[in-house]
Formats: structure tokens, sequence, C-alpha cells
């Protein structure tokens, strides 16, 4: 956030970044502490850490976020003596926000580093040479790569390659936009790097990365599927113009190493989670690191490269605080959802469960629905998710835990691309020039409808078939 002084003019002093850098180190390393030992006071060191980082780094914090975060924290300080256990409950959100936000920050250093390989850039200049009816599906498979490697890094950098692509119609620009937007979000389905799906795992205990991956990749799989089915319908009838020129480097020359890397680097940290028995994004923040140093050494230009790689690793940790409105929502998101849920009248949730029980199709469309009409109300998707999968458990609307979790996940990786208050959606309308509104409602609501109806029915039969086994 630097800005930018006339001729003349004293600069402004540039703030200090280590305090807030140590406070999410700190936060990390409490984390990990209460993974391997949860009854320990690790939670509260957790909760100090982020408010000291908060209270240094609050100028950082953009004033939209800073709005929500303060209206959803008040609100939560208030009902927290209303809650059932107002401190376990407590405890509880810290655990969560720290979680998110030591897995953001080990992204973050993993994403600095890979944006630097060579590879990746050759991977681009594919992308933008692809041909009108098969850009929709090179930029899909192109968004569950970078997407489930580097997290909400690699639809940035997908966004940035997009900004750049010379198209002719506004029609096929959207489209393009379009297809990193809907197949990123289904890579929140599935991928470990993205906080989606290990924010929810908090909240269920007893499933593992391992035993949703399987649903998840096949609700993802549909959700691509879908996107490229209804862009080949968008260009019936059209003719294709002449195949543009495709650049001299081999794609599967940049891709195969990067795939390989990236299922590498999967295959280590699950490996890592089991072999500990920790969550798997407690693992990724211990792996992420080691990993970042080593992408540095084998990218520095000169020798001794390991100093150039620490260097280079410790001006990325100095950068961490830029996150700090990541920090601040993911924080409230996890206090808030859990002490809410805690204060709703157990009648109001019972008479909900009551109504649904009967239907899991039903349930499971209700949970997906939820998020997003509080999507379409502004509220961020983080915090709907936790508020929603707090407020109605799967014993209350007789759900199958894996099917329940599916459902809240479908409907937050459909609310972040479909609402307009997303942080998807804001990223979208800035790289491509349409409003936020394009970007999402008239881009996706189709597409939302279509995920919604194929979503609620798999997961209310796979629920009915899975019931027995909980």
């Amino acid at each position: 956030m630097n800005a930018s002084t006339a001729p003349g003019a004293t600069a402004a002093p540039r703030p200090r970044s280590w305090p807030g850098a140590a406070c999410l180190v700190a936060i990390a390393l409490g984390t990990l502490v209460h993974q391997f030992r949860p009854q320990s006071a690790a939670v509260w060191i957790v909760g100090a850490a982020a408010a000291l980082f908060l209270l240094i780094e609050h100028r950082r914090i953009p004033h939209g976020i800073r709005r929500v975060t303060l209206a959803v924290g008040g609100l939560s300080a208030l009902l927290l003596p209303f809650a059932a256990d107002p401190m376990p409950s407590l405890a509880r959100g810290i655990a969560i926000g720290g979680l998110m936000v030591s897995l953001v920050s080990s992204v973050s250093l993993l994403a600095r580093a890979a944006l630097e390989n060579p590879h990746i850039r050759i991977v681009a200049q594919h992308l933008l040479a692809s041909g009108m009816r098969s850009r929709y599906a090179w930029f899909s498979f192109a968004a569950q790569l970078f997407g489930g490697l580097l997290g909400m890094a690699g639809v940035n950098l997908l966004l940035q390659m997009a900004s750049r692509g010379e198209v002719e119609m506004d029609e096929d620009r959207l489209a393009m936009f379009a297809a990193i937007t809907r197949s990123f979000s289904a890579a929140t389905l599935w991928s470990p790097m993205v906080s989606n799906l290990t924010i929810l795992l908090a909240l269920y205990p007893g499933l593992s990365w391992s035993t949703v991956a399987p649903l998840t990749l096949a609700l993802a799989a549909g959700s691509v599927a879908v996107g490229i089915a209804l862009d080949q319908w968008r260009l019936r009838g059209r003719a294709a113009p002449p195949p543009p020129e495709r650049p001299a480097s081999t794609l599967a020359g940049a891709l195969l190493p990067l795939m390989a890397a990236m299922g590498a680097f999967l295959a280590a940290v699950i490996g890592l989670a089991h072999a500990l028995h920790i969550a798997v994004a407690s693992a990724t923040v211990i792996v992420i690191p080691f990993v970042a140093l080593a992408l540095h050494a084998f990218q520095a230009q000169s020798a001794p490269r390991w100093r150039h790689a620490a260097a280079a690793l410790r001006a990325d940790v100095l950068a961490l605080p830029g996150l700090a409105g990541e920090v601040a929502l993911f924080m409230v998101a996890g206090c808030g959802g859990t002490i809410i849920a805690g204060a709703i009248p157990a009648a109001w949730t019972a008479a909900a469960g009551a109504v649904l029980s009967h239907s899991p199709v039903l349930a499971c469309l209700a949970l997906m629905l939820a998020i997003i009409g509080l999507g379409l109300a502004a509220v961020h998707p983080v915090l709907s998710s936790v508020l929603v999968a707090s407020s109605l458990p799967p014993s209350l609307v007789h759900l199958a835990p894996i099917p329940h979790l599916a459902a809240i996940l479908v409907g937050w990786s459909v609310s972040s691309c479909a609402t307009p208050y997303s942080m998807m959606a804001l990223m979208a309308s800035r790289y491509s020039g349409f409003s936020i509104y394009a970007v999402t409602v008239r881009a996706n609501h189709v597409y939302a409808v279509l995920c919604l109806a194929i979503a609620a029915t798999g997961l209310g039969a796979a629920s009915v078939l899975m019931r027995p086994l909980f």
C-alpha cells in the first residue's frame, strides 16, 4: 500500500513489517501446538497474537472489511454470554480462525515463490493463444491446476493472464473470465490449499480430507463439465476463426513439471498429515516454508543459492502483514460463526430441522440456498458457511456428515462466483473491466441453478446411502 508522492514532497515512512509478521508466525506456531496438544493454552496464545496483529496492522485492513468485521465482532461479543457454552465456543472459533490465518499465510509464501517459475509463464502464453472453442476448457483446467496448487494467488495469476488477452467480442471475454471464476470455485471443493475445506473440516470431528475428497472431487468435475457444456451451447452456430499462432515453447514441457510438482507436494502434505495424525491444513503449514525455500533456491540466478533463497523467504515473510484484511475476516468469521450459532435459540433450529429432515434432497438444497441467500445480502461466504454449518448440523437435518459438509461446500462455491459481494467477484471485475453484476449474476446464474439442482439431487441420494454408516 505504497502511496506515490509528488516531486519534492517528503515520502511517508514505510511501516515496519516485522512486528506484524512476528504475530502471524506466532499464530501459526500456536495453531500447530494446538493441533498436537488440544488441551493446552495454545489457543489463547493464538487469540492474543491475532488481537495484537490487528491492533498493529489495522490501517492495512480495507474499509469494507473493517466495517464488516467490526459489526460481526461487536454482535459476537454481545451474544457471547447467551451462547450455550461461551468459553468453549470462543476457543473453538479462535482455533478455526487461527487455522485459516496460518493456511493463507503459508499459501502466500508458496505463491510468491512459485510465481517466479518460468514454466508458469509458458503456460500463460499457451492459454492466451488457445482457440475460441477450446479457450474455456483450457482456462477451466488451468484454474483447477493453479487454484489447487496456489490457492487465491493462483486465480489472481490467471485473471492477470486473461486481462492481457486480446478477445474481439465482449461475450467471449466475459466467458473467459467466467471459466476462471467457475473452475476456481470448483477447485475450492477439493483443494487443501484453499481455506474452504479446511474451515469446514474443523467443524466436523472425525472427518478428514481423504474421507471427503472422493465426493468433492466428483462434485468439482461435475461443476467443470457443466461450465464447459454451457460454453459450447453458447457458441453453437458460430463459425470458428482461424487458429491463433502458437508459442514456440511446448505446452507439455511446461505443464508436466508443474503437474508433477503439484502431485508431489499434495502427496507429501497428505502423507505427513497421516503420519502425524493431524489435519491436512496443519501439515500444509508445516511443509510450505521448506518447499518455498527450495523453490527460491532452485530459481536463484547466482550462488550462493541457499543464502539468496533464505533472503527471499525472509522478504516474503515480512510481506505477510499485507494479508491484514484476510486475517481480520477469518478470525471474525471463525469466532462469529460459532458464537452466533451457539446463541440462536434451539427452538428455531429445531423447527427448521423438523421441516428439512423428511427429504435429504430438500435439506441439501436448503443448506446451499441459505449460504447463497446470505451472500446476496452481502454476508461474506466465510461467515455464512460457518454459520449455516454450525446452526443446522447433520444430526438436525438428518443428513450423513459427508454429504452435509459437501452441501455447505457447494453453496459456498456457487456463492463465491455467482454473488456480487465475494472477493472473487471483486477480483474478476477489476481485471476484466466488467461490472461486478456482469461477472457474477449475469455470467453465472444459469450455471448456478444447474449446479445446485445436480448437487442437491446427488448429495441427497448419497446421504440416503451413507446414513446407515454413521
